[in-house]
């Protein structure tokens, strides 16, 4: 589903910010705001140092932020640097704006947190990336900063120092891939180790995955007369952890119990899943899950 988005743009930027966005789907121009929905401030960086940009910007801001603020987006030509007055208005936007100002490093970046909007993905996608001394540092298209030291990821963290650098964003921001590991994180992912709140969260969906699971597969064992040892392919610590709702079984794990069980994998999940659903009906209201550790 596509939203209709409103790029709000220094008078005297209007050119630049076009020739850059190009062809837009639902997205209008304009100087002030003119509707409510989806807005960006899109700018390039060069206005902050003129005062008839700042006082443009300025008065955008004021009229378009509202009670949540409205996001920033500036850009500018390669080794740009801002003068004294410049610097001094880039601190006062990071005031005003929803979020940090977003430093766009290409025409590609911007265009994508554009599209992100207007698709309704902006949380979702990537808008630009870089490694910078051991850390990852990215922006997602709302646009909103993430950075996490490189050695905090474990699939990241075994990789060379050059190895780790060489990255490769997708066109749409959906991931960034690593040939020589042949490695996908996504930003969901980077989100779970940028921010303690959002690995709480994750941790908290998987324990409570694993505690679904965990008496379904226990009940079914034993229902057909199986052992814990009976599970070729897993120890007897492995289905321990299992059965305690201490794991949350990936789709190899399964496929071991549901041949362990004589049964396809569909079949398997199937019981599986009707088992569950009688164990959560079982559950009164407000009674607490079995206790469990997310690994």
């Amino acid at each position: 589903m596509t939203a209709a988005v409103e790029i709000l743009v220094p008078q005297s930027a209007l050119p630049s910010v076009r020739r850059v966005l190009g062809p837009m789907p639902s997205t209008t121009f304009n100087t002030k705001p003119s509707r409510g929905g989806q807005r960006l401030v899109v700018s390039p960086l060069d206005v902050l140092d003129t005062p008839g940009g700042r006082s443009s910007l300025d008065d955008i801001l004021r009229t378009a932020s509202g009670k949540t603020g409205v996001a920033v987006v500036l850009f500018g030509a390669v080794g740009f640097v801002l003068g004294g007055a410049g610097l001094e208005a880039l601190l006062r936007l990071s005031g005003q704006a929803r979020h940090e100002p977003y430093l766009a490093p290409s025409p590609e970046a911007v265009r994508r947190v554009v599209l992100a909007h207007s698709s309704g993905a902006e949380a979702e996608l990537i808008a630009s990336a870089v490694i910078e001394d051991g850390k990852l540092i990215v922006w997602s298209c709302e646009p909103r900063r993430f950075e996490v030291p490189v050695a905090d990821v474990p699939i990241l963290a075994g990789m060379s120092t050059d190895a780790v650098v060489k990255f490769e964003l997708s066109a749409s921001g959906s991931r960034m891939h690593w040939p020589e590991a042949d490695v996908d994180i996504n930003l969901d992912t980077i989100r779970e180790y940028a921010d303690p709140e959002v690995r709480r969260e994750h941790e908290a969906r998987a324990r409570q995955e694993a505690a679904r699971y965990a008496d379904a597969i226990r009940s079914f064992r034993e229902e057909r007369g199986l052992k814990q040892s009976d599970m070729k392919g897993l120890t007897d610590r492995q289905v321990r952890r299992l059965e305690e709702g201490e794991t949350v079984p990936q789709i190899g794990t399964l496929r071991t119990l549901a041949s362990a069980h004589g049964m396809t994998i569909d079949d398997y999940l199937g019981e599986l899943a009707k088992r569950s659903r009688r164990s959560s009906r079982k559950t009164p209201p407000g009674r607490p899950g079995r206790a469990v550790h997310a690994r």
